[in-house]
């Protein structure tokens, strides 16, 4: 479909609505922002489709670009006698979805909606093997040397946490934000350490400065 998060979105699950966290850029917006997303039921990094269903079983609607209002219904069919019970596959909506004025000729394709879903079921990332479990040693020290250098060029915030800038590889930076490291969220340009983020950069410093 091409929709890269540029603009706001939310969730209408059944008579709820479940959105982004919303951080302001700048401490003038904090009240303003943070006020406007305080009506929402909640983080919709939380909510899963299962959970999603299981509130409005008649389906779920996303909602991107609030001016243009784009709509896609999200609902559930039966699944086939040889599916895998627990699989969660894209069954229609080929071609459906206008194009985001900043992208090409992308329209949405169930196929590549069904790799993306196949993926995600994927191992996850951990702070023991912050590129995944499956990465290679290389991949692992790479991803836990960005770590460092993140910690190294952040700065803390007023909120208690430390910000560092997204100057590095995307793929490195999603396999942190699974590992619960950092923060990357796409609406910000600054990347957050998580708590288990510093204490793991610490200590890989630590085990550094005693080469």
């Amino acid at each position: 479909m091409g929709w890269d998060d540029f603009h706001p979105h939310l969730f209408e699950v059944g008579d709820q609505e479940y959105g982004p966290p919303l951080e302001a850029e700048d401490d003038d917006e904090d009240e303003e922002l943070l006020g406007e997303g305080s009506a929402w039921a909640g983080d919709d990094r939380e909510l899963t489709i299962a959970k999603a269903l299981a509130i409005s079983p008649d389906g779920v609607t996303y909602i991107y670009n609030f001016v243009e209002d784009w709509r896609v219904h999200v609902t559930r069919v039966p699944i086939s006698p040889d599916q895998d019970v627990d699989s969660v596959t894209c069954v229609a909506g080929d071609n459906a979805g206008p194009q985001q004025e900043s992208r090409g000729d992308e329209p949405f394709s169930v196929d590549v909606a069904n790799r993306r879903l196949a993926g995600s079921r994927r191992p996850l990332a951990t702070p023991a093997f912050p590129a995944g479990p499956r990465a290679s040693s290389d991949q692992q020290l790479l991803a836990n040397l960005t770590l460092v250098v993140l910690m190294l060029g952040s700065r803390p915030t007023r909120h208690g946490t430390r910000e560092a800038w997204k100057n590095i590889r995307t793929e490195v930076l999603e396999s942190l934000q699974e590992a619960g490291l950092v923060d990357a969220s796409p609406q910000r340009k600054p990347v957050t350490l998580t708590d288990a983020g510093v204490a793991h950069a610490q200590r890989l410093l630590d085990k550094l400065r005693t080469l």
